[in-house]
């Protein structure tokens, strides 16, 4: 619905954008180009923006902007863009060919550094020539504020196709663009949504007075939770990964197997993210080690986002994300141990409902004026409690298509802000679980050092598990053996 304010959360993203910081995820798929280019081998860019545009319907807020309320402490909204040109959000570029991997995210570190355009949608798709092999790349940047991980991942299976010889494409729907209304509507709507907070305070507590027990149940909860956040833990340590985000960017893929990954899991009974976690950890240690950091008995912090709850409809994007805490420690010889304190780490946030604590702050957030919540924003350069954010996103289970060109391979990226210098996203897509490592330039220009850490962890804790398997093997071998070789009774 044009008009339509954004959640407090969406809003705080804004509000954290910088030059410097954009605020925007990314993700690069990669196609062979063949079915991408006409017959003289130019890129079909017409073709590809007549497709989308004539899915912009199932998502309606791809055509809407953000404008700030005219009471300037009320929410800002999203309105159709009466201006909107579908050209000034799917272009095309190239790289000198034949292009490598490393001249791609060469190129992508220029892309993603860009801030998105606040007068226009919050969103772009770049068509990359010139890669080696005739591949081409598909790039898309998305606004945080529009949508969270798995909304990104649900928004690019409407863009793209899931056959790979769909039906022929529909002409766009004739849209015309909703106007903004009167300044005396929008005032009184803004004076109605901060007018609002007062009676959304009433009507919790008559529904406090009316459901206590369920309350209570929340608020217990919500206390026990926050008994394992406030200790002397919730502090994070500090890591020189800790660096003001200065602007540019740097980009590393770490290519995964999910095989492998689930080897490790069934071995040693933990999930594939404890998994992931486990070797993310190895690689800051990695990367640290190699700077000359002790790391002997130290910990890094992890903010692994969490969905609260799936998206029904697509044109209901936004974030719905908490977020668990978890220490993963350092200097720890044995991956296995490494992995089992990270297991038993996310447990225990698990147990006791720690996204409850994440959830809780947000919604302290809803009754917040702008400026308050833009100060609040603000606070992300000074926070202590994480020292990188780890995200995973299941991808699409079937492979998709555009223009008749399957993708090959995705890679996705988180943004980076205040002092959180580094970010790793997960997607999982065609059997193996790729890494999006995004980092600022200036504070990590070593970064291929925390994605041979990576790596290294993965291969050691595949090692590990198949050295466990063997000796399981053996001592079942030998258990058997023994008992076959025991005299029976009356012998």
């Amino acid at each position: 619905m044009t008009g339509e304010p954004l959640r407090p959360l969406d809003a705080a993203f804004l509000h954290v954008e910088s030059p410097a910081q954009p605020m925007h995820m990314g993700s690069i798929g990669y196609f062979d180009g063949d079915a991408l280019r006409d017959d003289e081998g130019r890129l079909r860019l017409d073709d590809l923006r007549a497709q989308i545009e004539s899915r912009l319907h199932l998502v309606p807020k791809l055509r809407r902007r953000v404008v700030t309320s005219v009471l300037h402490e009320a929410p800002p909204t999203w309105v159709d863009d009466p201006g909107f040109d579908i050209a000034d959000h799917v272009r095309s570029t190239r790289v000198r060919a034949p292009g490598s991997e490393d001249d791609l995210l060469a190129r992508c570190e220029e892309l993603l550094a860009t801030p998105l355009d606040v007068g226009r949608p919050l969103w772009e798709v770049w068509m990359v020539d010139g890669l080696v092999d005739g591949r081409v790349a598909l790039v898309t940047k998305l606004h945080h504020a529009m949508a969270d991980g798995l909304s990104g991942v649900e928004l690019v299976t409407v863009i793209f196709d899931i056959d790979e010889h769909p039906p022929a494409p529909v002409p766009a729907r004739a849209w015309e663009p909703v106007p903004p209304p009167p300044v005396p509507l929008a005032m009184a709507r803004d004076l109605g949504r901060l007018g609002a907070i007062p009676l959304r305070g009433a009507l919790f507590g008559m529904d406090c007075l009316r459901h206590p027990v369920r309350h209570i149940r929340r608020a217990t909860a919500i206390a026990d939770a926050l008994r394992t956040v406030a200790t002397p833990r919730l502090v994070a340590p500090r890591l020189s990964i800790n660096a003001p985000v200065a602007g540019g960017r740097r980009l590393a893929v770490v290519r995964l197997s999910i095989t492998d990954l689930r080897t490790v899991r069934r071995q040693f009974g933990v999930t594939v993210n404890d998994v992931l976690l486990t070797v993310v950890a190895n690689g800051v240690e990695t990367l640290l080690t190699s700077r000359g950091e002790s790391v002997a008995g130290r910990e890094v912090h992890l903010l692994a986002p969490v969905g609260l709850e799936h998206h029904t409809e697509r044109h209901e994007l936004g974030n719905q994300v908490s977020a668990l805490f978890v220490c993963a420690p350092l200097g720890v010889a044995d991956p296995v141990a490494r992995l089992r304190a990270v297991a038993d780490d996310v447990g225990r946030d698990k147990v006791h409902h720690q996204q409850l604590v994440a959830k809780t702050a947000l919604d302290l957030l809803e009754p917040l004026p702008q400026t308050a919540l833009a100060g609040f924003s603000g606070l992300v350069r000074y926070q202590q409690v994480t020292n990188l954010v780890v995200t995973n996103v299941p991808g699409p289970p079937t492979p998709l298509y555009v223009l008749g060109a399957e993708m090959t391979e995705a890679v996705a990226f988180v943004p980076i802000a205040g002092n959180l210098s580094l970010g790793v996203a997960a997607l999982s897509y065609g059997g193996a679980l790729t890494l999006g490592v995004l980092a600022d330039r200036a504070a990590c220009p070593d970064l291929d050092q925390f994605a041979k850490g990576v790596e290294l962890g993965a291969a050691e804790l595949l090692e590990a598990a198949r050295t466990a398997a063997a000796a399981g093997v053996e001592a079942a071998r030998r258990s058997a053996v023994s008992s076959h070789a025991e005299p029976g009774p009356g012998a």
